[in-house]
C-alpha cells in the first residue's frame, strides 16, 4: 500500500478500543493452538515435545490476555458508575 493509498483510507486512521485489540489477539493464538495441536482444519506441525511446549506457552498467553480482557472490563464498569471515561 503507497503513502497516498494509506492516507485516504479511512480505515488506516480508525482506533482501535482495547476490547478489539484482545479479541484479534486471542483469535491469532487461538489459531496458532488449533495449528500446533495439528487439526486438520489447521494444517499440523511435527516434533511432539516441541509441539506441547509451544501449546502450553500459547494457552498460557491466551490466559493472561484473557486476565487483562476481563481487568479493563472491570475497570470500565467501576469508571461508569462513578460517572469517569472508559479506559482506551
Amino acid at each position: 500500500m503507497s503513502d497516498n493509498e494509506a492516507s485516504k483510507s479511512p480505515d488506516s486512521i480508525k482506533i482501535q478500543s482495547p476490547d478489539d485489540e484482545y479479541k484479534k489477539k486471542l483469535n491469532r493464538i487461538k489459531s496458532k493452538i488449533c495449528y500446533y495441536k495439528k487439526k486438520p482444519q489447521c494444517g499440523g506441525v511435527e516434533n511432539d515435545k516441541e509441539r506441547k511446549e509451544i501449546i502450553e506457552k500459547l494457552e498460557t498467553y491466551r490466559s493472561i490476555i484473557k486476565l487483562s480482557e476481563a481487568k479493563i472490563k472491570e475497570f470500565n464498569r467501576i469508571n461508569k458508575l462513578v460517572g469517569r471515561d472508559e479506559f482506551n
